[in-house]
């Protein structure tokens, strides 16, 4: 029995040896694999925010007299400019200001009056206010009476334009 035992033992021993061996073969056949895989992804496009610049009216109650005369012959206006828009805030955009009319009595007098701005145009960034300031000054008096009449005690409306344009980035 005991040879017996010793017999079952040895054919234990070398099933193991062998089969550990025909592993170690099998492992030591097999080399590295590669592979590519193309990934597509849709981009999005952005929706449009729809913006809107909100601009305060100035009044200004002095009374101008041309360049040369004792008097006010300039006077600023300060507009307060706000840029909003749902899912704007923080957006950055260019702000420009142009003139539209220089008018009294619907007739235009933009001969007689010069409108520059001063300040506040450029960078502006979305639910932010900035200031910006237009200088008015009465540069050239009436060439006449008529035009004289046609100015004098009247106001003066000045019209422009608020435009924001949003960096590309947004």
């Amino acid at each position: 029995m005991k040879s017996r035992k010793m017999i079952i033992a040895v054919l234990l021993f070398a099933a193991v040896a062998v089969s550990s061996a025909t592993f170690a073969f099998w492992a030591s056949g097999v080399t590295g694999n590669d592979d590519t895989a193309t990934g597509t992804v849709t981009i999005g496009e952005g929706d449009a925010v729809t913006t809107t610049v909100d601009v305060n009216d100035e009044t200004d109650s002095g009374a101008l007299v041309p360049i040369g005369y004792t008097g006010t012959n300039n006077v600023d206006l300060t507009f307060g400019v706000d840029w909003t828009g749902s899912g704007a805030t923080g957006a950055t955009g260019t702000l420009a200001v142009t003139v539209d009319s220089i008018e009294v009595g619907g007739v235009d007098k933009s001969g007689l009056f010069t409108v520059s701005i001063s300040s506040g145009t450029g960078a502006i960034t979305a639910g932010t206010s900035q200031d910006v300031v237009v200088n008015v000054e009465f540069t050239d008096e009436p060439a006449d009476e008529a035009e004289y009449t046609a100015v004098a005690t009247n106001d003066l409306i000045v019209t422009l334009t608020y435009t924001v344009t949003a960096d590309p980035a947004n």
